[in-house]
């Protein structure tokens, strides 16, 4: 039986030992079911999976969940995000989360008790999941050390294709709120992390942390081999580098099954 790439047997198993090849210090991934074996190569974080779900995962690092508050909006999104507290090697601890921004609008469970008005981007109209991602995650990290990254279902590149301001707003607000974009320290342009043939190169995967980390960013690189070489999933992964880590954060988005995947 012929299987399209995002359901070949095996695929998780090859992302994930691809993975392990990058030697990173956290990994932050998405619609990822992890193999059984890769619970003995390190700790993973990660709400109840369904099919698949967001993870946080390390082979050397100390993580330990990070429990939201009661009255976040962000438990209606369920799998789709996973929070972590990470012990650095020099000693800091960070917020990590890891997210998965499905492009669709926010139902009201998703938007909670947030004001849809303030959510929104004012060309956007209703709120969209990343909006409420976004709106849900900025006050828990509020001056913290923090990196959040993932699948955020947005562009600048966008507003040029679909000729609107959206794209553009996402980011500008999260740079108001002091959410420095990891990748534009080292690439004026947005960089292609979405590989679907037919296409737009699209950057639909964005990493951002705090000004302190920050000042420590010293590479961002897209690993483009997984996606256009090996097939590993229709999204590359961003790579960070910082002096004190080098923390991987690639998204498989391979949906495989149960059955594929043991």
């Amino acid at each position: 039986m012929a299987y399209p790439a995002a359901r070949r047997p095996g695929l998780h198993d090859q992302a994930w030992h691809y993975l392990l090849g990058l030697a990173p210090d956290i990994a932050l991934l998405q619609e990822a079911l992890p193999p059984g074996w890769v619970r003995t190569e390190g700790t993973l974080v990660h709400g109840p999976i369904t099919w698949w779900g967001s993870v946080i995962f390390s082979p050397r690092l100390p993580l330990e969940r990070f429990r939201l508050p009661e009255e976040s909006n962000l438990h209606a999104l369920g799998r789709y995000l996973a929070f972590a507290t990470a012990s650095l090697p020099d000693g800091s601890d960070a917020l990590i989360a890891s997210v998965h921004a499905v492009a669709r609008k926010a139902t009201k469970a998703q938007l909670g008790s947030l004001d849809a008005a303030v959510v929104s981007r004012r060309s956007a109209g209703r709120p969209r999941v990343n909006d409420v991602v976004f709106a849900g995650i900025e006050p828990i990290v509020r001056e913290k050390p923090f990196i959040v990254s993932g699948d955020w279902n947005t562009a600048r590149l966008f507003d040029s294709v679909y000729e609107g301001t959206a794209g553009a707003e996402f980011f500008d607000r999260a740079g108001e709120r002091a959410w420095f974009e990891c990748a534009r320290k080292m690439h004026p342009e947005e960089v292609r992390t979405w590989f679907r043939p037919g296409n737009r190169p699209y950057q639909l995967d964005h990493a951002f942390c705090d000004a302190a980390l920050w000042e420590r960013l010293k590479d961002v690189r897209v690993g483009t081999d997984a996606a256009e070489e090996l097939g590993l999933s229709d999204h590359a992964p961003l790579i960070l580098d910082f002096d004190i880590a080098s923390i991987a954060i690639t998204n498989l988005n391979s949906k495989t099954s149960q059955a594929d995947t043991t």
